[in-house]
C-alpha cells in the first residue's frame, strides 16, 4: 500500500470487515511518510491520540521528546496496548487490526510474543479412499452431513490413479462427532469400493 493515508484508510476498512484479524506492518515511526496510524484512526472515523504509557516509554528512553519522536506515541483513540516481558515496546491493536513495526526483526519478536493469543483448538480430520465416482457416493455423503452437522465432509475427484478415484475429507473440532461419522460412513462403503481409510 503506498504511503497514503485514505489508501491505507481503505483498506484497512475493507479487510477489518472482511478478516477476524488483520495485521499491518511498517508505517508507525517518526518520519512524514510513517501514515499507518493515521490511516487506520481514519478507517474507523476515530482521532489519534498521544498514548501516556507509550509517552512515558519513549521519554524514559530518549528524555525530552521532540514532535517527531512523540508521534511514536500516537495511537488511534481507543487502542489497546498489548506487553509481553520480552517486548522493550508494546503493540498496539485497534479492534482486530494488530500494528507492527516494518523492520523484520522488531516485527517478528513481537509475532512471536503474541502468537500465544491465536491458538485455536485443533481441527481434527480423518481421510477415506474410495474406488467409487464421486456421482455414485455423493447421496451417502449427503446422509453424512445431515446426521453430523458439525462435521465438514470434502470429495476431491483423483485423476489417473489406479487405486482410488475420489478422497473424502471429515473435519471437525470434536473428536466423538469425528469418530462416529468417520465409522458410520465406513460402515456405508462396500469393502471392495474402499481403498484406504485413514484414521
Amino acid at each position: 500500500i503506498p504511503d497514503s493515508v485514505d489508501e491505507i484508510a481503505d483498506e484497512v476498512r475493507a479487510f477489518s470487515a472482511r478478516f477476524d484479524y488483520v495485521f499491518t506492518s511498517g508505517g508507525i515511526g517518526p518520519t512524514h511518510d510513517d501514515m499507518t496510524i493515521e490511516g487506520i484512526a481514519r478507517a474507523f472515523n476515530v482521532r489519534t491520540v498521544i498514548d501516556p504509557i507509550l509517552k512515558g516509554l519513549l521519554e524514559k528512553r530518549q528524555g525530552s521528546l521532540s514532535p517527531a519522536q512523540l508521534r511514536m506515541a500516537e495511537v488511534p483513540e481507543g487502542a489497546e496496548l498489548i506487553n509481553d516481558e520480552t517486548l522493550s515496546f508494546p503493540l498496539i491493536k485497534f479492534r482486530n487490526v494488530f500494528i507492527f513495526p516494518g523492520i523484520p526483526q522488531l516485527l517478528r519478536k513481537k509475532f512471536i510474543a503474541i502468537e500465544k493469543l491465536f491458538h485455536e483448538p485443533p481441527i481434527l480430520l480423518k481421510k477415506i479412499y474410495v474406488k467409487e465416482s464421486e456421482a455414485h457416493i455423493a447421496p451417502v455423503l449427503s446422509e453424512i452431513v445431515m446426521r453430523f452437522p458439525n462435521v465438514k465432509i470434502g470429495s476431491y475427484p483423483v485423476l489417473e490413479n489406479e487405486d482410488f478415484s475420489v478422497m473424502i475429507t471429515l473435519e471437525s473440532l470434536d473428536a466423538l462427532s469425528l469418530s462416529s461419522a468417520f465409522d458410520d460412513l465406513l460402515a456405508r462403503i462396500p469393502p471392495e469400493r474402499l481403498f484406504k481409510a485413514d484414521r
